[in-house]
């Protein structure tokens, strides 16, 4: 047979060899607060079983629990990833039987694996858009704070607050200690700034203060810090906690569940609450009624600093009575105008500086030389 014959058998043999394999792949998303479910087909033309069993690896995935995600088009919507496993014997047989059934196209089976938290269970929850935000900067923050408060943002994230419920931070974030992981270093008590764990955890909870003030919540307990603090700028808006004796409390009294979610963005600290949006909020602020001077910087001797050193740990604040006022105006047609006081005392600069040097050792007496 010709040389030429044998090359287009061979070819036409191959050609006939070549299956298209088709993947069926699942889509949810929720949208304006409706569920929408696409159904796609992945296509793969396969010549041999390792290329089969090469695309089947590229295939399989774990579920993926449903977020929130932005975009122009859609604004805030949910999506989630199915999870897929193939079994690997049933795909090769299927393969294999369309071949010798001179078959073009055959599917691949699949086992279906349904995310932890589905779009579905969001929009059955209540939980369809974004309620509100909140945004404090940690910017200029020690190693240790900043650690601290991404440990205490990470920790909440994901809370599910179920219509009618009271949250409360420190049930919620649970213990603040060594052993769960969080830092020493500088915290407020009272008139004092000290050594002790968990400094910056105050920033997570004031930037959930704000979410819950913007989506309208009904705050039950909140407490401002003893001054006012540069991370916290406009002032008014903070919330300090210090377990057991201080939390703060507010109220899901919106038509659903709410999910809280933190991210960090760069020196930004952001805390979304989505659910149902039933209520417009307007807040004007921070209102100043009082205002009273800085205190006079002080030291405080760091042991571990280098001997002679300085570092400023804090920054000068005026001492005032600030006023927020809220207005929160409901779908059925409800106004609830609130008026938030928090009173800040004057507050001075703080160096931590290094322990003094040792004094020098005085120089030995010449020798005396005899004449």
């Amino acid at each position: 047979m010709p040389r030429g014959a044998l090359a287009f058998i061979a070819l036409f043999g191959l050609a006939f060899a070549q299956i298209e394999a088709r993947f069926v792949v699942y889509d949810h998303l929720l949208v304006g607060g409706e569920l929408k479910s696409y159904v796609g087909t992945i296509k793969r033309t396969i010549h041999s079983e390792a290329e089969l069993l090469r695309w089947i690896e590229e295939l399989e995935r774990p579920p993926k629990d449903a977020r929130f995600v932005y975009s122009r088009e859609l604004g805030w919507y949910a999506v989630e990833k199915v999870g897929y496993r193939i079994p690997r014997e049933e795909a090769l047989a299927a393969y294999r039987q369309a071949r010798a059934a001179g078959k073009k196209v055959f599917y691949l089976p699949q086992e279906v694996q349904e995310p932890r938290r589905s779009v579905h269970g969001l929009e059955l929850r209540g939980i369809r858009e974004l309620v509100a935000e909140g945004v404090t900067d940690f910017r200029g923050s020690s190693w240790n704070r900043v650690r601290n408060l991404r440990l205490a943002a990470k920790r909440l994230d994901g809370t599910i607050i179920p219509q009618g419920a009271v949250f409360s931070f420190n049930q919620a974030l649970g213990p603040v200690d060594e052993e769960h992981g969080y830092q020493e270093g500088y915290v407020i008590l009272g008139d004092r700034t000290e050594k002790g764990v968990g400094g910056g955890v105050c920033q997570v909870s004031s930037t959930v203060y704000r979410a819950a003030f913007f989506a309208g919540l009904p705050i039950l307990e909140r407490k401002p810090h003893s001054y006012q603090l540069r991370y916290y700028r406009p002032a008014g808006l903070d919330a300090t906690v210090y377990a057991p004796w201080v939390d703060l409390k507010f109220k899901n009294d919106t038509p659903g569940d709410l999910l809280l979610r933190t991210y960090v963005r760069g020196t930004k600290l952001i805390v979304r609450l989505f659910g149902t949006k039933d209520r417009q909020v307007e807040w004007k602020g921070p209102i100043y009624l009082e205002r009273k001077p800085p205190l006079p910087p002080r030291e405080i001797v760091d042991e571990s600093l280098p001997p002679g050193s300085r570092k400023q740990v804090d920054w000068p604040a005026a001492g005032a009575k600030v006023e927020i006022l809220r207005t929160v105006r409901y779908a059925d047609g409800r106004v609830l105008e609130e008026s938030f006081l928090s009173t800040y005392k004057p507050w001075g600069a703080i160096y931590l500086v290094g322990p003094k040097p040792p004094p020098a050792a005085p120089e030995p007496a010449p020798l005396s030389q005899k004449p």
